[in-house]
């Protein structure tokens, strides 16, 4: 009589969820009883189905990670988000939680495996394109990282990560004037982008123009002045234009985020100027 009323609530709540995939209390009171009734495997079979209608579902996806902790053999989440992505390749829900399971995972191989797949379903795919531009980045991958760049901005041409990117990659080829270029345009895009306008002025920088590099950093450190990293290029530009004054008064900025890098940049100017402190 007890397991035929669980079994009857179990349907009930299945029910429930079905009309209102959304209704937290619903979901909630599904999986207390599975829970109780040691169906736990049930469960995330049920949230895989309507995960599978409904890949963005956040209470699916939250009630079957607290189940699969439980029943961890019945699911691979990394595998599961796969397919979903494969259903629905254009829901930026399904991406985000492919994510969180590559996060775990850290394999970059697979997800470049993975993505050129959807491509190849479908072409252009922005989701597909901007994950293998963050891969390639991180892998040094700047040939490949340009090509996914250009393909990217043929279907979004006004995204500022993607010119930034792509201005990166012709950085590290050192083809700085379509890094300039490219970086100019990303800030045309978003003018408060304080890594474009850091890595713009670190482009001047290479080509010991200090007076622009020295701009571009003033520019990011306006937007944000709690970031260290320009602080620091901007002593290193003051250090290269013999501005010791300048440099040291960079340093003391740095020395409050980064009091390591600080020490090292005393160290660096001391021996450029043969002096030691602020002075």
């Amino acid at each position: 009589m007890q397991q035929n009323l669980a079994n009857w609530l179990i349907q009930r709540y299945q029910h429930a969820v079905r009309r209102k995939p959304d209704h937290p209390k619903a979901w909630s009171k599904l999986y207390t009883i599975c829970t109780q009734e040691s169906k736990s495997k049930e469960f995330v079979q049920f949230c895989e189905e309507i995960i599978k209608v409904h890949p963005g579902n956040r209470h699916a996806w939250t009630f079957l990670q607290l189940a699969t902790k439980e029943e961890s053999s019945t699911i691979d989440l990394l595998a599961f988000s796969k397919e979903i992505v494969r259903l629905h390749p254009e829901d930026e829900r399904a991406w985000a939680r492919l994510d969180a399971a590559y996060q775990k995972d850290e394999d970059d191989f697979d997800l470049i495996s993975f993505c050129g797949e959807i491509t190849k379903q479908k072409s252009n795919n922005p989701s597909a394109l901007a994950r293998l531009a963050h891969a390639y980045k991180k892998q040094g991958k700047y040939t490949e990282l340009i090509s996914t760049c250009f393909q990217l901005l043929t279907s979004c041409p006004g995204d500022s990560q993607t010119w930034c990117n792509l201005a990166d990659a012709y950085a590290a080829r050192c083809k700085y004037d379509d890094a300039i270029s490219a970086y100019e345009k990303a800030i045309a895009l978003k003018p408060n982008f304080v890594v474009a306008w850091n890595n713009l002025g670190n482009v001047y920088h290479l080509q010991a123009q200090y007076d622009r590099a020295v701009q571009a950093y003033q520019k990011a450190i306006s937007i944000n002045s709690g970031d260290a990293t320009p602080w620091v290029w901007l002593c290193l530009a003051y250090a290269e234009m013999g501005k010791p004054k300048e440099a040291h008064d960079a340093v003391l900025k740095v020395e409050k985020r980064l009091p390591l890098v600080a020490s090292m940049l005393n160290e660096e100017l001391a021996e450029k100027f043969s002096t030691v402190g602020v002075g």
